[in-house]
């Protein structure tokens, strides 16, 4: 062969060696380090379930043949019992009314002749009074289940109205949350067929062949909440929901990485899985999914590309978050934190203002923004739920 023609080949040999050395092997090496943190023991406490339906005027529509309140109540109050040591049934409105029987026989009597029987002020409706009642008797180990339409009582003077209620709730919360740290509370919005009268105060309507939302509230321990939701999610109940929102305080999250050694690609990127417990925040599977709620400390590099639920129900952990860094040989550090939103973006979709013209407003609630935003301000300071950290080294 000519030896002018040997040397160009040669040295283009070189290059190609060299090329997809660069390429395919030779990438760096980066070790992770952590310092991993243990799931909670599955708990063995006595908890005590309390229900309460409210029995007001207001609510003696959704008691009509084929109910899909009673319905899901049913089944829901029927699941968490077997989760629990007790369960104390009750109809609430301006005072607390013990029921004597067993959960088929409440169910059975919830119409409206047994909720007139019962007793109570029917009329109105303070709904900041009832969730501070439930909340005062809501022990330690006391989970309470709270079934109610949430329409707020308003007069002309609305802005007060909505504003007391507000504030009420906000300050029953925050007392709660010194009392218990780890209070939870979760809130699911739900429809059901209404036939008879609808009250807002003085306004009234009579409305048939519509569905209506009702609401049921969830409050206990995280740890007891999470436990539910874990065994019993909402998202289950029968006939499903319509939305779902869920305060909690801050914990440390449970996690670990599933190995420490990783070797960059071609483009000098490492692919990370983290393994984290996300159950005590008490958030729904769709805001997990949402890679928009977590936040890297160093963004330019750390993209959160997936969050994905483990579905064995025996696993410690509860999602995989995988992460693509970029030129990891630069990172000494990285941190990840979970939020969720202050107020739900339903929450607005589902809040009337004026308890007046129901009939244009069917899937609205009354009062609800007030409602809500009362407990959001409990928890204003707890939207950054945890985080988890690690560090990286050249090995």
């Amino acid at each position: 062969m000519n030896k002018k023609l040997i040397i160009p080949i040669v040295i283009c040999i070189i290059i190609t060696i060299a090329v997809l050395s660069t390429c395919v092997g030779g990438g760096s090496k980066i070790r992770l380090a952590w310092d991993s943190v243990s799931s909670p023991m599955a708990t063995n406490d006595s908890i005590e379930l309390k229900v309460y339906v409210e029995n007001s005027k207001s609510m003696n529509a959704y008691m009509c043949a084929g109910s899909n309140l009673k319905d899901a109540v049913f089944d829901y109050v029927s699941d968490l019992k077997r989760l629990t040591n007790s369960c104390s049934l009750y109809y609430i409105n301006s005072k607390v009314i013990p029921f004597n029987g067993d959960l088929k026989a409440y169910i059975k009597n919830l119409t409206p002749q047994s909720f007139a029987n019962a007793g109570g002020n029917r009329e109105t409706t303070d709904l900041s009074q009832l969730l501070e009642t439930i909340v005062r008797n809501n022990g330690k180990q006391t989970v309470s289940v709270f079934v109610s339409d949430c329409i707020l009582d308003i007069t002309k003077n609305a802005k007060d109205d909505l504003g007391n209620c507000q504030i009420s709730i906000r300050e029953t919360f925050t007392d709660a949350l010194l009392e218990n740290p780890n209070l939870g509370v979760e809130i699911i919005k739900l429809d059901s067929k209404f036939e008879g009268k609808w009250f807002c105060g003085q306004n009234k309507e009579f409305l048939t062949g519509v569905k209506r939302p009702y609401y049921i509230w969830i409050i206990g321990d995280q740890k007891y909440l999470a436990e539910f939701n874990q065994k019993v999610p909402v998202e289950n109940i029968i006939g499903g929901i319509k939305e779902y929102c869920a305060y909690a305080a801050p914990q440390k999250i449970p996690f670990d990485i599933s190995r420490s050694t990783y070797v960059t690609n071609h483009s000098g990127k490492i692919s990370v899985e983290l393994l984290v417990n996300l159950r005590g925040s008490l958030q729904s599977r769709n805001m997990y999914k949402n890679i928009a709620q977590y936040k890297s400390v160093n963004p330019q590099q750390v993209m959160v590309k997936s969050a994905e639920e483990i579905s064995d129900i025996a696993s410690p952990y509860s999602h995989i978050i995988t992460l693509e860094i970029s030129n990891p040989k630069t990172l000494k550090s990285e941190t990840i934190s979970f939020s969720y939103p202050y107020l739900a973006a339903w929450v607005s979709n589902s809040d009337d203002t004026t308890g007046q013209n129901v009939k244009e407003n069917l899937d609205k609630t009354t009062g609800l923004m007030a409602q809500i935003k009362g407990v959001a301000e409990a928890y204003r300071n707890s939207t950054t739920y945890g985080s988890v950290s690690f560090e990286l080294k050249n090995k």
